[in-house]
């Protein structure tokens, strides 16, 4: 494999069309975010890291990673999970580090990928010097903090080289997703009755209310904001972002689009349509759709339905 780095003059630059919330006062959101950390370490402890490794070759964005990471820059992945990631650059020569707010999983990942650097650490204030590395790579980390996607961003500009570049990823807040959340609303709402919770034997009936979670959250009102309910009761996810949403995002931070686009198309019928459409094996680590989330797959265009809105972007 001959990564090539293949920056080119069609750059695209956004004006800013929302403005960020004002969340200025410092806070610690470590108790709402507990729920998002645990979840995380349960799901990837349940499959040996080597494994992850070798399934990263079928991942729909190596092509992307060949065609746009240079063979000479260092690596970071800014919310590495597992490191699994980290691990698939390493065996393909590249040089990379990892950072992430488990320690149970930067632990894990030095046993295993001792040739890598694992921090654990806040994406939004990482421990690395300016400029440490030729590119960030960011998948589906930066809609976890509750002010949004703005704080890690810099810090991603902050770390990364003149020129450097950037991969990263948040879900889609598209068409599909938006009327299907409409129409499941009735059903998200009977989900949040404690009375219900309890009778159907679900986690966190006696816990922290949903209502309780968005106050304590205090999420930006014209975002889209996910929540979901653990043994301590309900806590914030994560944001769904339009494009329009993230152009302003990497504009205001300084970056150039290089590339835009929706991704992730089986998992995303799988998430907007749930089981009816199919499953997620973890053991296989890929969706295995229903002959009805297989035709939904053929009838709703990627564009539409894909799971992850993607961008590449270059530090000036």
């Amino acid at each position: 494999m001959k990564p090539r780095l293949q920056i080119g003059s069609n750059s695209i630059k956004y004006e800013n069309r929302i403005a960020m919330p004002d969340n200025s006062a410092q806070r610690s959101d470590d108790d709402l975010l507990a729920g998002v950390r645990k979840g995380f370490e349960k799901s990837f402890m349940q499959t040996p890291l080597e494994q992850q490794i070798a399934r990263c070759d079928g991942y729909e964005l190596v092509p992307l990673f060949e065609r746009w990471l240079p063979d000479n820059q260092p690596i970071l992945e800014a919310g590495c999970g597992s490191g699994r990631w980290v691990g698939w650059f390493l065996k393909h020569g590249w040089e990379a580090a990892g950072l992430d707010w488990s320690e149970a999983l930067c632990a894990r990942a030095r046993e295993n990928l001792p040739a890598a650097r694992f921090e654990s650490g806040d994406i939004r204030a990482m421990p690395f010097a300016d400029g440490e590395f030729g590119v960030v790579v960011s998948l589906g980390s930066v809609e976890h903090a509750l002010e949004g996607p703005e704080p890690a961003l810099r810090e991603f500009y902050r770390v990364l080289r003149p020129g450097g570049i950037g991969i990263i990823s948040v879900p889609f807040n598209g068409p599909v997703r938006k009327t299907m959340r409409y129409l499941r609303w009735p059903a998200h709402r009977a989900k949040a009755i404690p009375w219900l919770r309890r009778a159907f034997g679900k986690p966190g009936w006696n816990g922290r209310s949903l209502r309780d979670a968005k106050r304590q959250s205090a999420v930006a009102a014209d975002w889209t904001a996910v929540y979901r309910c653990g043994e301590q009761g309900w806590h914030f996810y994560e944001y769904h972002f339009a494009k329009v949403q993230m152009r302003s995002f990497i504009s205001r931070t300084g970056f150039q689009i290089i590339e835009e686009f929706v991704a992730i198309a089986d998992e995303g019928v799988l998430q907007n349509f749930g089981r009816i459409a199919g499953r997620f094996h973890i053991s296989e680590g890929r969706v295995r759709l229903s002959p009805i989330g297989k035709l939904l797959r053929m009838l709703l265009p990627g564009r539409m339905v894909g799971h992850m809105l993607v961008y590449v972007i270059r530090r000036d």
